[in-house]
């Protein structure tokens, strides 16, 4: 049975993006961008060997792997419907937090134990390639490596929590230096300054400035590897020509490639209608927040946080080292999931999630304090995710459609996945096997994934509950 919302039992085509959406802190600081308006020719290329659509973290970072790997691909180019990195990746938390042992329960329930142990292997894989990466290409993204708190905050929520990683441990998964639990309630409050903790476990995690990690990544390719970057050119419809190429129709014409990766998330099944209820937009709300004294200087956060209510209710927080600003996201439980599953306006905002997000630290966190002028809520914003009935991506070859190639459907945990889920993608572009990937073989859109039978939005929400699957990261 499906875990994970996927729409209404009839869903509908997402369209796609909303024009004028609104602006996260990340895109609010990041208005003197080369890349906003960014065509690198005035007119569209007709032919390519390879188009990629989208420009966030998955589609700059296959176009990297792409083009700073061996036999790169002549002519690349890549079609944004909006600015550069302006959905789902400009509007997150900036917060690469892997799933050490916590989902491995659903996971396993779902697709058993070998492939839920590659899946979360896969998440420490791709925390240490995004720091690798920063690393090699010197790329300036206020990245900061360090650990997180899974705060459980309540009973329920702490034995899902202990349960998930005995099961784990039993199992074999890595979790020595790796994973530390908190089951003194006394211990957890006083070590995440959360006074009404049941327990927490700790483990590594990282954030950085999204926006920035891709403005280099494609400036690069732009620079040095004759990436064609095509912003505010939306892919309207995409079909395969007699010949076996791709035509991809836009506003400005279309044009053909030889290859098409599809890395356009929760918009997919505009273009690949075959996803349509497979992945399904979600829209989530976050925040930036200005912290009181209290948190401030030598008495910052030291950890990224997520604070947890039975198993699927969360928020999450992160501490910039290099401002003090505090990103935090969440809230969702709080409106009713009509308002949330197949929306895809990232214009406009909920206020009842707004005033959660403004009052959450004062109500949760230990001294938090008055607020004085200018601290608190300093900016909320919407952004668009795109959600898989498993939780899982789909990342790989389209079935039936050769040169057509897809990582797509990040279920609220791209960060964590998307850099060796794009490593993947181009190396199938070269021609090497899903095998040399290193990715769980459970990610790969499969007929068998497609034609899964689909239940409505309720009873997955009940079955995600029942078996642990996490809703979102």
């Amino acid at each position: 049975m499906s875990t994970i919302p996927n729409g209404p039992a009839n869903p509908t085509t997402p369209g796609y993006p909303h024009p004028n959406p609104c602006l996260s802190f990340w895109l609010q600081g990041t208005r003197s961008s080369p890349l906003i308006g960014h065509r690198t020719t005035e007119t569209l290329p007709e032919t390519a060997d390879v188009v990629i659509i989208g420009s966030g973290i998955s589609g700059a970072a296959v176009a990297y792997f792409s083009l700073t790997g061996p036999n790169a691909p002549e002519k690349v180019v890549m079609l944004e419907a909006r600015e550069a990195c302006h959905g789902a990746t400009g509007r997150n938390g900036g917060h690469c937090r892997p799933d050490c042992y916590r989902g491995y329960i659903g996971y396993k329930n779902h697709f058993g134990k070998e492939q839920a142990l590659k899946i979360l292997q896969n998440e420490m894989d791709t925390l240490n390639l995004l720091n690798e990466v920063i690393d090699k290409e010197g790329i300036d993204c206020d990245f900061w490596r360090g650990l997180s708190f899974d705060i459980a905050m309540d009973k329920e929520c702490a034995d899902f929590f202990h349960k998930s990683l005995q099961e784990f441990i039993a199992d074999g998964g890595p979790t020595e230096g790796i994973v530390e639990w908190i089951g003194d309630a006394e211990e957890a409050k006083k070590r995440t300054r959360t006074p009404k903790a049941f327990a927490a476990a700790e483990f590594p995690a990282s954030s950085l400035w999204p926006y920035k990690l891709v403005k280099h990544l494609l400036l690069l390719c732009i620079d040095k590897h004759n990436l064609n970057l095509q912003t505010n050119t939306p892919a309207r419809s995409v079909s395969q020509t007699p010949n076996g190429d791709w035509s991809i129709h836009t506003d400005r014409g279309d044009i053909k490639a030889r290859k098409v990766v599809f890395a356009s998330n929760a918009f997919t099944p505009t273009l690949l209608p075959e996803f349509l209820g497979r992945i399904a937009p979600y829209r989530g709300q976050c925040s930036a927040i200005v912290p009181t004294r209290a948190y401030s200087g030598k008495n910052m956060m030291t950890h990224t946080f997520s604070h947890r209510w039975g198993m699927n209710d969360f928020d999450y927080s992160v501490q910039r080292p290099r401002d003090g600003i505090i990103i935090h996201g969440g809230g969702r439980w709080k409106v009713p999931i009509e308002l949330l599953v197949g929306h895809t306006d990232d214009s406009e905002k909920l206020p009842v999630l707004t005033t959660h997000l403004k009052e959450f630290m004062k109500e949760n966190m230990a001294d938090w304090g008055e607020e004085a002028l200018g601290e608190g809520l300093l900016v909320d914003w919407s952004g668009i995710m795109g959600y898989t009935p498993e939780a899982v991506p789909y990342v790989g070859a389209v079935h039936g459609k050769p040169g057509a190639f897809i990582t797509a459907g990040h279920s609220g945990h791209g960060m964590a996945r998307t850099f060796t889920c794009s490593r993947g993608i181009a190396a199938l572009l070269r021609g090497e096997s899903y095998e040399s990937t290193g990715l769980p073989e459970c990610f790969q859109p499969t007929p068998e994934r497609l034609n899964a039978p689909k239940v409505t939005v309720e009873q997955q929400w009940v079955e995600a509950d029942r078996t642990g699957v996490p809703l979102m990261h």
